[in-house]
């Protein structure tokens, strides 16, 4: 961060919280299967308080498949869709629903009723956007203990991570389109896509 500063979170799933004394979250670090973090905030000087949330569930709320949708209203981040903030999507996916209801805006401003099936629109032209971060999202669904509804993709998706290393077999594109995917600088059809060379 500005000012030469630093900012660290860890996480824990399913009853394996980080403590939330300073003493405690350094040694959190250091049970890490690598010991980067640890050995940099080792003898970092704390800056403020350990702070610490739970989060329950991600959640995507398809108001998209409503017969009607209430006029005057539109729904952005999370009361669409909460992911997980271990994942770092939550801002992003805001920022683009909000990039998408303004172009929707900009191309109705010259009707007589701009704001008449905005909702509806915009709900179906935010759903492709939300397609990647979810699919990150669902990914803890690997931890046994995770309760919910998985999506049909989520097996394949799995794969595709499972194989995106080094030696894996998706090319030279395969251990960076997950990546890409997930940081959400490419749309979730380019896990799809073939590998293209020259």
């Amino acid at each position: 961060m500005e000012g030469g500063r630093w900012i660290v979170s860890l996480s824990g799933r399913h009853g394996d919280p980080p403590p939330g004394d300073l003493e405690g979250f350094i040694a959190f670090a250091r049970t890490l299967r690598k010991p980067t973090i640890y050995e940099a905030i080792k003898t970092a000087k704390p800056l403020g308080d350990i702070v610490r949330y739970n989060f329950p569930a991600s959640v995507w709320r398809h108001f998209d498949r409503l017969d009607r949708f209430p006029g005057g209203l539109i729904p952005l981040g999370d009361s669409v869709c909460r992911f997980n903030p271990v994942f770092g999507q939550g801002m992003s996916v805001a920022a683009i629903e909000a990039v998408t209801l303004g172009r929707l805006l900009g191309s109705r401003a010259a009707r007589s009723d701009p704001l008449d099936g905005l909702a509806a629109e915009y709900l179906a032209g935010t759903q492709q956007c939300l397609e990647a971060p979810w699919a990150t999202a669902i990914s803890d669904f690997v931890y046994p203990q995770t309760r919910g509804e998985t999506a049909g993709g989520f097996r394949k998706a799995a794969a595709i991570r499972g194989c995106a290393g080094p030696t894996g077999g998706l090319g030279r594109r395969g251990p960076q389109a997950p990546f890409e995917v997930s940081n959400l600088l490419k749309p979730h059809s380019a896990l799809r896509e073939p590998e293209r060379t020259g």
